[in-house]
């Protein structure tokens, strides 16, 4: 800094002795000369003040003011110098330009209505937990899991299970154990009123809605391995039992479900089929006998059945099914 008010302090003399040389007897080469080193002095002075953002290397940006205060005569020196280093550090603020200022919007703890445009969809969820760096977005996702349906709840808690903060997980880890203790909680009961149950077609009934809630634990993902096969069989025996004494197309409908689950092919065939015989219209039972066609490695009457169910919505997953069978 010193070094700095030295060297003003000598450009301004030199430039008052070449303002002097000036106006007495003219001597132009030591007038130059003088004017020449105030030039250089003043330039060093100037780039030191000017802000960082605008200094180039030292030699072009020196040349560039050395030349801007040699070309200048006398008082213009001081006058560069102020002028360029004040609009440099206090450049004009364009007021014609509003800017408004948008907040990023916190992930909700409660998830809203799903709409054709929503603000955090499923995918969107697990996004944030897969690439999330603060752990407090990732747990937010988790709360917005727990006011979701089962179907759409589960797999994003699942994924939350990975993770490597023991808040999320612990979070995750309960929520799935409350809705799995909600269920077993639901079984419990249907087993009693079963026990306690010996008219038709009152048991009938509770059988399937038994059958239907370990359909759910499997179908869920919350039973897994040995599990799944053993709640997969008990809602198969039950659903069994339930349509030897009242025959109706939904109960074959899900017979052949959870057969297709267990890998019974040719047993889901015939259950769709009875399904279709007592009065299930086709296009509810068409999807089903696709699958199990597939399964079967029947690929003729796959695309066959798929060319008879009535064209889909457009985005549906039946309809992208149906798209692609159409061009084999």
């Amino acid at each position: 800094m010193i070094i700095i008010i030295v060297a003003a302090i000598v450009g301004c003399i030199c430039q008052y002795f070449a303002l002097i040389e000036v106006l007495k007897e003219p001597n132009w080469l030591l007038a130059i000369s003088l004017h020449a080193i105030a030039s250089a002095l003043f330039a060093v002075v100037s780039y030191f003040f000017i802000p960082q953002n605008y200094k180039t290397t030292l030699f072009s940006a020196f040349t560039l003011l050395f030349l801007l205060l040699f070309t200048l005569p006398v008082l213009g020196v001081i006058g560069v110098v102020f002028a360029t280093t004040y609009a440099l550090c206090k450049p004009l603020k364009n007021d014609d330009i509003e800017i408004e200022e948008h907040k990023i919007p916190e992930l909700p703890f409660e998830a809203r209505a799903i709409s054709a445009t929503p603000t955090y969809s499923i995918g969107g969820l697990k996004a944030i937990l897969k690439h999330a760096s603060e752990p407090n977005k990732r747990l937010s996702a988790v709360m917005a899991a727990r006011h979701m349906s089962d179907s759409q709840a589960i797999p994003i808690l699942k994924l939350a299970l990975k993770d490597l903060e023991d808040d999320i997980r612990l979070l995750a880890y309960s929520t799935l154990d409350g809705k799995e203790a909600k269920i077993n909680e639901k079984v419990s009961l249907y087993q009693q009123e079963i026990a306690h149950t010996t008219k038709q077609p009152k048991l009938s009934n509770l059988q399937k809605q038994l059958a239907q809630l370990y359909w759910e634990l499997s179908y869920l993902g919350l039973a897994q391995g040995a599990l799944k096969q053993y709640v997969l069989e008990k809602a198969q025996a039950l659903a069994l039992q339930s349509v030897e004494q009242v025959k109706t197309p939904a109960t074959f409908i899900f017979l052949g479900r959870i057969c297709l689950a267990l890998g019974q092919y040719q047993q889901a065939h015939e259950h769709l089929a009875l399904a279709t015989e007592f009065g299930m219209a086709r296009r509810h039972v068409l999807p089903y006998k696709a699958e199990v066609a597939f399964c079967m490695n029947k690929f003729d009457d796959c695309k066959r059945y798929l060319n008879e169910l009535p064209m889909q919505p457009k985005g549906s997953e039946l309809r992208h099914l149906q798209e692609y069978w159409h061009e084999q």
